[in-house]
């Protein structure tokens, strides 16, 4: 059985370790870190946050406790979907939920386009979308 080789950071070329660096938040002139046999632990972070409309669905429909872009489905074809929020109930039952303000943007199409072919092709899940009218209300549709 073949051991995966774990690519460091001088294992790039020039170009993208300078990239890398500042991506990672290292200073160039910064002794190396010591090099162990164990890789380091990779954390992603989520540098989006929830706008108004979507920190409003949050606190007000799912009591704070919806996760914001918490994964991202792969649809056929290529094409990817990230719900605005997941949550599990007490029976461990996932959801994913929609929101979309009163104003429609250009992508407002192709999202909902997304979100169906998602209710469609994942059916194990609960899926909802919210949109929200003028007065500060939402349409909730449940799939």
């Amino acid at each position: 059985m073949s051991r995966k080789r774990h690519i460091t950071l001088d294992d790039l070329p020039e170009s993208y370790k300078e990239q890398a660096r500042r991506k990672l938040g290292l200073a160039t002139g910064q002794p190396k870190a010591k090099q162990t046999d164990t890789p380091s632990k990779v954390i992603k972070r989520n540098k989006r946050t929830p706008n108004k409309t979507e920190s409003d669905y949050n606190n007000r429909e799912l009591n704070g406790k919806g996760m914001y872009e918490a994964v991202t489905l792969h649809l056929a074809g290529g094409s990817r979907y990230t719900p605005d929020y997941m949550t599990v109930d007490e029976n461990g039952r996932i959801d994913f939920h929609e929101v979309k303000g009163s104003y429609r943007f250009h992508s407002h199409g192709r999202a909902r386009t997304a979100f169906l072919e998602c209710v469609n092709a994942f059916t194990m899940f609960g899926f909802t979308w919210a949109k929200r009218e003028k007065n500060g209300s939402y349409i909730i549709e449940v799939h």
